[in-house]
């Protein structure tokens, strides 16, 4: 068992490796914080009447080119990598052959040279072996865990999912701190946007973790599982290994604030008043993430849109190495409530993008789906106008990525 890596003294966190060379001066951020610069990319959505004006004549805003180039600059996060080995490698110690969780620590990372193989196959073994005590968290009868009882009973709430993690991490020479503070996880509702600030509060628990030079925040909690009403479910998330800290800030708020992790050029910290009050965003999918794109771009960033005008649709793979090619991805498209289907296509920016008009009246869900089948084929490679032509001619499958709600 390695010796525990001393911790840095009155901080209960490290600052992030200094950059390379000197910080550039950036542009304070908006009250709303990065959310809201996001949010500003979206065409300026006028109200015109039907029938819908034609497309090219639509009024846009120009694109923030220096938020676009922040976002890029950060280093590629770790979807770049291939976990597929690590995750079957973890799989491989079931809990109930464990003896100690030095001996795990050790089983599991042993083989990986990186700091973030190592971290991953901890993740990923919790997936496998932790399952969420929802008699506990309903009855509220929480108990003080350990990593030794967590791995006795193989049943935590958040903060067994992260204080085992950080124990096997520390055990394995890594360098992880357990965080707490607010989640927006099960039972969350966005508040109304003229509702008084509510008291900070703390309701979760996860972690940060130091990879490969550069502090991560992972959460092995929301990563094993999800409870879907009264049940949980085992479902692997890996958005939570993955995410960068402004898709994860959006619904974790630590009560110190040194562990937000945002850089300058992403905003910076956020308040707990921008956090909390945070509008409502697009409800988003599991299939979303497992096809590898990125929140922080994703449009429209909020969950409600008006009718009558046009929106905007983009959306962005999570690192700039994934293939945008045909050959290698789904047909991604619109369906709009009168079951208009419109696919996005490939843009000059490095996604995927539509624009398509909400005629005036019309309610009721805009969702965002993959063709998985075609004709009983998977219907990877299809081109749009493939896709366009079999409308109504050929059998089609397709899975659901988000969606939001047209007023």
């Amino acid at each position: 068992m390695s010796a525990r890596p001393a911790l840095p003294p009155r901080r209960r966190v490290p600052p992030p490796p200094p950059p390379a060379h000197a910080p550039v001066p950036v542009e304070a951020p908006t009250p709303t914080g990065i959310a809201a610069r996001i949010a500003s990319l979206q065409l300026d959505q006028t109200v015109r009447a039907p029938p819908p004006p034609p497309r090219r004549n639509v009024a846009r805003k120009e694109r923030d080119p220096e938020l676009l180039k922040a976002l890029a600059r950060r280093p590629p996060p770790p979807p770049c990598h291939d976990f597929a080995h690590i995750d079957a490698h973890a799989a491989g110690f079931p809990r109930h052959t464990i003896r100690s969780i030095p001996q795990l620590a050790s089983d599991l990372t042993a083989p990986f040279a990186s700091q973030t193989e190592k971290a991953r196959a901890i993740f990923y073994w919790l997936h496998c072996n932790i399952t969420y005590d929802v008699d506990a968290f309903f009855s509220g009868n929480l108990r003080p865990a350990t990593a030794a009882s967590t791995l006795q009973s193989g049943l935590a709430v958040c903060d067994g999912y992260a204080g085992m993690f950080a124990e096997l991490a520390e055990c394995a020479g890594l360098q992880a701190h357990k965080v707490t503070g607010h989640g927006k996880g099960f039972g969350y509702q966005a508040l109304d946007p003229d509702t008084p600030v509510p008291a900070q509060s703390s309701n979760h628990a996860w972690n940060c973790v130091l990879l490969d030079g550069e502090w991560r925040l992972l959460d092995a909690c929301w990563g094993a599982g999800a409870l879907m009403g009264q049940a949980y479910t085992q479902r692997f998330a890996p958005v939570w290994f993955t995410s960068t800290p402004a898709e994860f800030g959006r619904r974790h708020f630590p009560t110190d604030s040194s562990y937000q992790l945002i850089p300058p050029e992403d905003g910076g910290p956020v308040s707990w008043e921008d956090y909390i009050l945070a509008p409502e965003e697009p409800t988003v999918y599991g299939d979303f993430h497992t096809l590898q794109f990125l929140q922080d771009l994703l449009q429209p960033a909020t969950h409600t849109l008006q009718s009558g005008q046009w929106v905007s649709f983009q959306l962005f793979k999570q690192c700039e190495h994934i293939s945008r090619a045909e050959a290698d991805n789904y047909v991604y498209f619109i369906n709009t409530p009168d079951d208009t289907k419109t696919p996005l296509e490939v843009n000059e920016q490095g996604g995927w993008s539509a624009d398509i008009y909400m005629p005036r009246g019309t309610s009721g869900d805009v969702s965002l789906n993959y063709v998985t089948k075609i004709d009983g084929r998977d219907a990877k490679g299809l081109s749009a106008q493939a896709f366009k032509n079999s409308i109504g001619r050929k059998s089609m499958a397709w899975g659901g990525m988000c969606k939001w709600t047209l007023i």
